[in-house]
């Protein structure tokens, strides 16, 4: 059973909220495996001994596989199920970080560590995310922030923990039990029933609203002139009777409509979604679906002003990965804003242990500094749901993401400079707060822009976005650790790409604001 074609009723509630526990603990799987790169990184330098900017590379590259491979999990949820996904992804996970454990080098990592377990993040995150999404409209934003606080939480619980399992068990002890920890997200996958099961088991049915057409015989041609060759069956509607096509005007011209009227066709969409039409008329793109008596798609036939008969057909098949959607220039100005976003705060995440240690701060107090931030990141997430779904506050969303960008940005500039422990603990828990406020509503911002029927095919797109600036986030910061020997560069060139990440998506909404009062 496919998540693309159960997305037509959101419950707003009830099992959803079922879903976004499931969410949360999936998020915590995979911000527990984020947000300890920094201590996994300081492990790697001491067994390995290589450079920064190589052994960054692994963490890096763990993190870029899961981003670049959100499309596929998004494609591979439409043709199947969240559910289905997780699971497989959860395998994937345990896999990889187990071989990690017995690895001969580092070159051995980007293998097990970087690709197989990255390609079991990304199967799980992506649909953790969409799922959420399609389950709830109203509280959307509450709903999401709930779920992405599961990645404060990981952020919070995890790297001690990893801290201590390394100093007590070894390399190999650590991660064997890391990969036991990862094979919790199963348990994440179970609890994501698909929305079409859900809807039969509440025997909440969507109304189903079917059109027919039919090929018109000779007599009926001349019976029906005035209907270019059309006789209209009828209309089978829980709202009206059936009712035949010679005894309303309005049944008389729909066939006509919707054979050459796009922009009728789209709103006759959204207006079926919107009152429960069933999902075997209406799919996730929002595109219509005719039948004819034996339920197969229907080729129409049109008649042009020479009396001549095209064929033309209403494509009834989910597409799998929008790639168009980018020719929208706010939503392509936010992949833009989010790579360079997600550059800045995965190399801060990564060397804030080491440039703590740096600072003067033991190991325990550096992991302990990642750990506040990861416990205002929690409360950021929910917190952000809760104020952003307001009525007062819907309208201005993506400008207040715009302002959290640039603070964030100064205070990525300012921490090398925080030598004392409270100091720096307050200034990341500051960060962590507004850094769980932007991400939690990732999802919430694509639909302000888009719209809820391209969701799965923009998140897809957006976490490959993210994907390209985790690759070249903490690879670039270790370079600067190399050259210049401190870890203070790598955190100015972050702060410098989170400001350009406001600029840039600030620019996108200007232009597209301008390109709309053109039209």
């Amino acid at each position: 059973m496919t998540d693309d074609d159960s997305g037509t009723w959101a419950p707003d509630g009830g099992y959803g909220w079922v879903v976004v526990g499931g969410s949360f603990l999936a998020h915590l799987v995979i911000g527990g495996f984020m947000r300890s790169g920094g201590v996994i990184f300081l492990e790697l330098r001491e067994k390995f001994n290589e450079s920064a900017a190589d052994t960054a590379w692994v963490i890096s590259l763990a993190v870029t596989v899961r981003m670049l491979f959100g499309p596929l999990a998004s494609a591979l949820c439409n043709r199947f199920s969240c559910r289905t996904v997780v699971i497989i992804g959860g395998v994937l996970l345990c896999v990889g970080v187990l071989i990690s454990g017995f690895t001969p080098n580092l070159a051995f990592l980007f293998f097990s560590y970087s690709l197989v377990g990255g390609i079991g993040r990304a199967f799980i995150y992506t649909p953790a995310v969409i799922i959420v999404a399609l389950y709830f409209e109203r509280r959307r934003g509450t709903a999401a922030g709930i779920a992405n606080a599961g990645i404060g939480s990981g952020t919070f619980l995890v790297p001690p923990i990893v801290e201590i399992l390394f100093q007590n068990f070894g390399f190999t002890g650590a991660f064997i039990l890391l990969a036991a920890f990862g094979l919790q997200s199963c348990v994440s996958g179970a609890l994501f029933r698909p929305l079409a099961l859900q809807n039969r088991i509440t025997k909440r049915k969507p109304y189903e609203t079917e059109i027919e057409i039919k090929e018109p015989t000779l007599c009926e041609v001349k019976s029906t002139q005035g209907n270019n060759g059309f006789s209209y069956n009828g209309v089978k509607s829980p709202l009206f009777p059936t009712v035949r096509a010679d005894e309303n005007e309005v049944t008389r011209s729909l066939p006509n409509l919707l054979q050459t009227n796009k922009k009728f066709l789209s709103t006759l969409s959204a207006s079926l979604i919107l009152h429960g039409a069933s999902s075997e008329v209406i799919n996730l793109t929002g595109s219509v679906q005719l039948y004819n008596g034996s339920r197969k798609s229907l080729n129409s036939k049109t008649v042009d002003s020479e009396n001549e008969i095209k064929q033309s057909s209403v494509s009834a098949s989910p597409v799998l990965l929008n790639l168009s959607l980018l020719r929208n220039i706010k939503f392509l100005s936010f992949c833009i804003g989010i790579c360079l976003y997600t550059l800045s705060f995965q190399a801060f995440y990564v060397f804030l242990p080491p440039l703590a240690i740096q600072n003067g701060q033991s190991d325990i107090e550096a992991v302990y500094v990642v750990s506040i931030a990861g416990a205002l990141e929690t409360i950021g997430s929910i917190s952000s749901g809760i104020i952003l779904d307001l009525p007062m506050i819907k309208p201005h969303r993506l400008l207040i993401y715009n302002i959290v960008l640039f603070i964030l940005g100064i205070l990525t500039f300012i921490t090398p400079f925080l030598g004392v422990f409270e100091w720096l603990s307050f200034t990341c828990g500051i960060y962590g707060f507004l850094l769980g406020s932007g991400l939690a509503q990732k999802a919430t911002l694509v639909v302000d822009i888009l719209g809820v029927e391209h969701v799965v095919s923009s998140l897809g797109l957006l976490v490959c976005f993210q994907g390209f600036g985790v690759l070249f986030g903490p690879p670039l910061s270790g370079l600067l650790k190399d050259f210049y020997g401190l870890y203070g560069p790598g955190f100015y060139c972050s702060g410098a790409a989170m400001i350009a990440s406001g600029i840039v998506q600030g620019l996108g909404g200007i232009i597209h604001h301008v390109y709309q009062r053109e039209k």
